[in-house]
């Protein structure tokens, strides 16, 4: 039985999972669906709702921007804009390797040109997302990569890995439990469930760390340690 209700039976160990909502890629289920060659599949039945045109991924971008400034994460008048894109150019832009467990759905964009140690210039490019991507899904992967955006904004130079994409899922998870759909709750389980080393053990820190402290400090700590806080690191700073 998967999380949606559907029962399946050994037989269908072989279909895909939908990339999205998890569900077995096969006609009964979803109508079928679109498997990459890196592995992504989305199925048909995400599609049916799936951003798909430029304009309505401006838009959520923009209410995705306000749903993080309300957290306290503003992007003021920075540029933030974002692009529809399939597999091959998503792969080609990854920051790094760690995708094991996390298959690639969305990329901030940056270049810092650096000489002998000193930055000479930064530049925000645009941040890129799995196109076809239903829609509760792709704002999810919209606040993700906006705080990715927020942390380049705001200097936060050299965060490790763990550090920074813990956050930025944190974050998703935060705008998620204000939702009372049963897709958030499906994606609320897959954070917390998550066994990537990065993306999994990343959140699970960042949310202990809230446990003693409180958002805006907490980010005032992984600037300036770049670590999240234990007990008594939390209780001095």
């Amino acid at each position: 039985m998967d999380f949606w209700g559907n029962a399946f039976c050994n037989n269908h160990d072989g279909h895909p999972e939908c990339s999205s909502c998890s569900r077995l890629v096969c006609e009964n289920l979803t109508n079928g669906g679109m498997q990459y060659p890196d592995g992504v599949v989305i199925c048909n039945k995400c599609s049916l709702n799936g951003v798909s045109t430029q304009e309505r991924a401006d838009r959520i971008a923009i209410e995705m921007r306000s749903a993080l400034a309300s957290v306290g994460l503003s992007l003021n008048s920075t540029q933030t804009p974002v692009k529809l894109c399939g597999r091959d150019e998503l792969n080609d832009a990854s920051h790094h390797d760690f995708h094991d467990n996390h298959p690639i759905l969305g990329v901030t964009r940056t270049t810092t040109t650096h000489r002998k140690g000193q930055i000479l210039a930064r530049n925000f490019d645009c941040i890129l997302i799995q196109i076809n991507l239903p829609e509760e899904h792709f704002r999810t992967v919209m606040i993700h990569e906006l705080t990715h955006a927020w942390f380049f904004y705001n200097y936060y130079e050299n965060l490790p890995l763990k550090v920074e994409e813990g956050m930025c899922v944190l974050m998703e998870y935060i705008w998620l439990k204000n939702l009372n759909t049963k897709d958030a709750e499906f994606r609320k389980k897959q954070i917390e469930q998550s066994a990537d080393p990065i993306y999994g053990d990343g959140f699970r820190e960042a949310r202990e760390s809230l446990k003693h402290m409180p958002l805006t400090t907490l980010l005032e700590f992984i600037r300036d340690k770049k670590k999240f806080p234990g007990r008594w690191s939390s209780f001095f700073f």
